[in-house]
């Protein structure tokens, strides 16, 4: 999504950074979605590239997702905008590609003066998305945007048209005004543009056709900061109160705020100045969000915002201000509040999270699961990125303030198999030492944990916590803990067997608790841990025990140097959202002879799309049949595959009273 892209996947391919990351067990499997590391409850493409989402809606019922997307590889590129649909937000259908990259493009011919320029230089010549000067391809990338319904026709293209609005961004030849070596002036190299342009659907997201033939809605020529490269992301949003609609788009080191009232014609208001870490990176995926706070009538308007650099776990992440919108311009709480960036995740892969539209009452985002320091890290094939949990924010107020709580959303609970109460009370770990309590009754790669830890001050402990993805031996695994003495809830993956050195997922909680509240949901390859009701969040993407990834199931509490009491520690195995659960084939019904021979299994099978035949892990239970007594019987087979799922099945089982002679 961004020009640095190009040069850095090549300086990942010199490095050897991008490569064979993991063995050769972890490559794709024959089935789709069963690959190895292949999260069965987060969304992912079928095969080739994915991030960042883009036009979230909910439309006639359906909530469409769509994102950007490599149509031919693995890598970033052709960047275009997948699309997938789902009616729960839970369960995801992959729909043909929406709007693909433009390509024949008409030649660019415009002056303009950057802020790089001594004086206006003259863009001329054929778009490209290759760099190459010498040898355009005619193409433009589509990158990240927003989608709109449009329910009364303001566009003029009929009433509940959803319009799609997005950067399109390309390279062009520039030239200056010295025409003594060549008729079209002297070349000065080649640049990228982008610019903000609008395609349209009236076939509820199927296809979209691009507005204008494909000019721009906003120019470049537009750009008020005079940054051709970095002027992208439009997220349109509706203002009630004023009656117009709104598109924040992030120009370098400031948000852009252009109105509209006939989503077509676009006027610039006013910016919004970065005061933190300002030139580390610049920001994306601008957001105004109106919400009502909590228990109340009033609305704020948060500005959410993706950075590529400086986010607490290192690399990239997502930041929030709150404040009110007047129309024309957003004007923060405090003269304190764009200095202090809130933090929406605090793990290392969160990044250019966007809400759904058209959903009344609910704000839902969801957001794209990496990180631009070490994607590299994700060479998964034949797909490569993953959205995280969709999530439901909610604004609440204070003694410190405004602050977003986040809980996945409720949708999520249809895929638990139902709550197991774990089988831990209270955990005594004397002076310098640790103590772990392995789990015995669960275990997996899928599921939701939870539990509640406190303690007395006067016995705290070191640390505490879930080991999770642990290996047979205990020696690998990843820890979710919470460190009393800095008050700082962290992650872990050190040990896992990654051979990864960084431990920055990690965040300060305020006050001085005895008491914490853990909900972690562990998927195939990711980890999100929602602390104290949402107050916090630690996303972030793993790949346990790569030497041999089927042994990291199990499922551990810890606590070191002092007393923890546990109380509410369940775990729920969820269901794949592709398909990948075990079955069981047997009859509903069976009837028997009396005194005959009778066994159970005898053509039960159990088959499982990831795992294979699972036969020999049926389990039998409820009445045991005893075919010297007629009557009706009622026994349950259970299997459970690697991740932990479960599938029952029922059957009645009636012996024949014995024939009168």
């Amino acid at each position: 999504m961004k020009k640095i892209l190009t040069s850095w996947i090549a300086a990942l391919l010199i490095l050897g950074i991008i490569g064979s990351v993991f063995p050769a067990q972890a490559k794709a499997a024959a089935g789709s979605y069963q690959e190895p590391y292949r999260n069965q409850y987060h969304y992912s493409a079928k095969q080739n590239w994915l991030n960042d989402p883009n036009g979230l809606i909910k439309y006639d019922g359906v909530y469409h997702m769509f994102y950007q997307y490599n149509p031919q590889g693995n890598e970033w590129g052709n960047m275009s905008w997948g699309h997938a649909t789902s009616t729960d937000l839970v369960h995801w259908k992959e729909q043909d590609v929406a709007i693909p990259e433009s390509d024949e493009n008409a030649w660019v011919d415009f002056w303009m003066k950057t802020k790089d320029d001594a004086k206006p230089v003259h863009y001329l010549g054929r778009p490209t998305t290759n760099w190459d000067v010498w040898n355009p391809n005619g193409k433009r990338y589509i990158f990240s945007g927003s989608v709109i319904l449009d329910k009364d026709n303001v566009a003029g293209f009929g009433k509940n048209t959803l319009i799609a609005y997005y950067t399109s961004t390309y390279q062009v030849a520039v030239r200056d005004d010295d025409y003594s070596k060549d008729q079209l002036g002297n070349l000065l190299g080649i640049r990228e543009v982008q610019e903000q342009n609008m395609a349209y659907s009236t076939d509820g997201g199927k296809t979209f056709k691009k507005y204008n033939n494909q000019n721009p809605v906003i120019p470049v020529t537009q750009v008020p900061t005079s940054d051709a490269g970095n002027f992208r992301d439009p997220k349109v949003v509706y203002d009630e109160a004023n009656k117009q609609w709104v598109m924040p788009v992030v120009s370098g080191q400031e948000v852009d705020l252009f109105t509209s009232t006939n989503l077509k014609d676009w006027t610039f208001q006013s910016a919004i100045k970065r005061a933190h870490d300002v030139g580390n990176g610049v920001w994306e995926c601008p957001e105004l969000i109106p919400m009502k706070v909590k228990g109340t009538n009033k609305t704020k308007w948060v500005l959410s915002l993706s950075v590529q650099q400086g986010a607490p776990a290192g690399g990239s992440g997502m930041q929030y201000f709150i404040g009110n919108f007047d129309g024309k311009k957003f004007i923060p709480d405090s003269d304190e509040t764009m200095k202090n960036p809130q933090w929406l995740d605090f793990g290392e892969d969160f990044y250019a999270g966007v809400t759904f539209g058209e959903t009344p009452g609910r704000t839902i985002m969801l957001g794209w699961m990496s990180n631009w320091n070490y994607v590299g890290e994700q060479k998964t094939t034949p797909w490569h990125g993953e959205m995280t949990l969709p999530r439901e924010l909610t604004l609440v107020r204070d003694n410190s303030g405004y602050s977003l709580k986040q809980a996945p959303v409720k949708e999520v609970n249809q895929l638990s198999q139902g709550e197991t109460a774990l089988d831990v009370r209270k955990i005594h770990a004397r002076a310098q030492s640790e103590k772990t309590i392995d789990i015995k009754n669960f275990s997996g790669t899928q599921y939701k944990v939870s539990a509640d830890f406190s303690w007395k001050k006067n016995q705290a402990p070191n640390r505490l916590g879930v080991k999770l993805r642990a290996s047979e031996d205990g020696s690998k695994y990843v820890a979710v803990g919470y460190d009393p003495s800095s008050k700082q809830v962290y992650l872990d993956r050190t040990k896992d067997g990654e051979s990864i050195t960084r431990q920055n997922t990690k965040v300060k909680l305020d006050g001085n608790p005895t008491n914490i509240k853990l909900a972690v949901y562990v998927d195939t390859s990711s980890i999100e841990v929602f602390v104290n009701n949402g107050e916090k969040v630690l996303t972030q993407v793993v790949y346990p025990n790569p030497e041999q990834p089927s042994d990291s199931k199990g499922l551990a509490f810890f606590a070191e140097s002092g007393k923890v009491t546990i109380t509410r520690a369940v775990g729920e195995h969820f269901e794949s959202i592709w398909g990948n659960n075990p079955t069981i084939n047997a009859p509903d019904h069976q009837t028997v002879s009396y005194r005959s021979e009778f066994d159970p299994l005898d053509g039960v099978r159990a088959q499982d799309p990831k795992d294979g035949d699972l036969t020999s892990a049926i389990k039998v239970s409820g009445d045991k049949v005893n075919t010297k007594k007629p009557g009706t019987y009622r026994i349950t087979y259970t299997v459970s595959n690697v991740a932990g799922v479960q599938a029952k099945h029922q059957t009645t089982v009636r012996v024949t009273p014995r024939e009168k002679k």
